[in-house]
């Protein structure tokens, strides 16, 4: 898909950010009758446009995540994502889609009950800050099971969208989203050039509550005032993809923040990689009974 804001006539394009992925190890200690278990782990923040007290608070969070991910045995390596025994890998859009429906579903939660600065420092990466934290960190398991009662769907307008040529001709890609209580919303378009954009909330728009009262005709008033338009576009070279439009709902307003995702960017993830880690780190924090997914895959034609 590509977006078009109206009034800053720009055009999103594929950022060329690199991004190391990091590989955590399932831990060779075993977990307490208490449910806890003491890991180390390290957190980054890769900005200049926050303070240094956000830096440092965004750098402890990583650091967190990367603590409960460590002490769950979730990996992630290369081109591949696992989750206790399941596997989930590809390296076609339609693989990922699967993988990214998936994300709720085979999540498990945990949280930090106490933890230890044991370094921090800060360095820089090209023009870049980096603000870097070392913890040991107890973690628990969250009890906690999904809500049957909290349900989001999305509905598109259809399932195939034509590329006819030029961003302005290009289908618009109409949706529309329920849910069953007041939520936040988090909307993701999983694109097929490799990479993940956060459509809403952004630096454009942050309005993303979700009344049940008002429904999804209340909302779509909302996603109506968003200033771009979205259109479907194609690689070169390619006459035919699959994307998806990818919804996260929270009881609780819990924003999710990526060190790679700039203002410069335009809330892109470079990479079904780095969008499948960040978006790991970011709902293994959050306890099943507060969230819940859905997903919209379609297709995109090149009209001949």
């Amino acid at each position: 898909m590509r977006v078009e804001k109206s009034s800053l006539h720009a055009r999103v394009v594929n950022v060329g950010i690199v991004v190391s992925l990091c590989l955590f190890l399932f831990s060779s200690k075993c977990w307490s009758q208490s449910d806890s278990l003491s890991v180390e782990s390290t957190g980054h923040c890769y900005s200049s446009e926050v303070t240094p007290e956000d830096g440092w608070r965004r750098a402890l969070q990583d650091a967190e995540a990367n603590a409960i991910r460590t002490a769950l045995g979730i990996t992630v390596s290369g081109h591949t994502f696992q989750m206790t025994s399941e596997s989930m890998k590809g390296d076609k859009p339609t693989d990922y889609l699967s993988t990214f429906s998936e994300l709720n579903t085979t999540t498990t939660s945990g949280r930090v009950i106490a933890e230890h600065i044991m370094d921090s420092t800060l360095g820089t990466e090209g023009n870049l800050p980096v603000y870097t934290i070392k913890i040991q960190a107890t973690v628990a398991k969250d009890k906690g099971e999904p809500d049957p009662g909290f349900q989001v769907e999305i509905h598109l307008d259809k399932d195939v969208f034509y590329d006819r040529g030029g961003i302005d001709r290009n289908d618009a890609v109409d949706f529309s989203i329920s849910a069953t209580m007041d939520c936040y919303l988090y909307i993701f378009d999983i694109m097929a050039n490799d990479s993940v954009m956060l459509l809403m909330p952004n630096a454009y728009f942050t309005d993303n509550f979700y009344s049940a009262a008002e429904g999804a005709k209340g909302f779509q008033r909302k996603l109506a005032k968003l200033p771009y338009d979205l259109r479907v576009g194609l690689p070169p070279k390619k006459d035919l993809t699959t994307e998806m439009i990818y919804v996260v709902a929270l009881k609780k307003k819990i924003d999710f923040h990526s060190s790679s995702m700039t203002q410069e960017s335009s809330g892109i993830l470079p990479t079904y990689q780095s969008a499948i880690l960040d978006l790991q780190k970011w709902l293994v924090r959050i306890p099943q009974d507060l969230r819940t997914t859905a997903s919209g895959p379609f297709t995109i034609k090149r009209l001949k």
